[in-house]
């Protein structure tokens, strides 16, 4: 019987492949993240602000506590809306807030929830289309 040849002895039967990163909040629907540009961040700024003020305008404000519920309902549906009227990535939406994407998922999760609620979907809606119509006024694409 031969003896096996000895260069082969130390070959590996298999190759190790390279280490892979990844993070609990990587989200394989969304493209890979782009820099948040100055327009996309005040796009969403004015998004808060409009729905701040529509907040009150319909009096949806006047059943939460002032405060720190207001502001974070008003901050859920302006994320809800940049992410769905301008298809913002959810980690770009959090750039712009200054919050984690966890945040954003958590913010539209709540504003979907709520929408079953008629007043509260006509409220969301008319954000919508005024964030809409802030994007078309902007002239160009951002």
């Amino acid at each position: 019987m031969s003896s096996p040849d000895p260069s082969s002895l130390h070959k590996p039967a298999m190759t190790v492949a390279p280490p892979v990163e990844w993070s609990p909040d990587a989200d394989a629907d969304e493209p890979a993240e782009q820099a948040l540009t100055p327009e996309r961040r005040l796009l969403c700024m004015i998004v808060r602000q409009l729905t701040e003020e529509l907040l009150r305008a319909t009096g949806f404000d006047h059943d939460q506590e002032p405060g720190r519920r207001a502001t974070n309902h008003v901050r859920q549906v302006a994320m809800y809306v940049c992410h769905v009227a301008y298809s913002m990535p959810m980690g770009e939406v959090a750039q712009a807030f200054g919050r984690d994407r966890s945040t954003v998922g958590h913010a539209c999760r709540m504003v979907e929830d709520r929408r079953d609620d008629r007043a509260y979907d006509t409220f969301v809606a008319i954000v919508e289309r005024m964030a809409s119509a802030v994007h078309l006024l902007a002239g160009k694409r951002i």
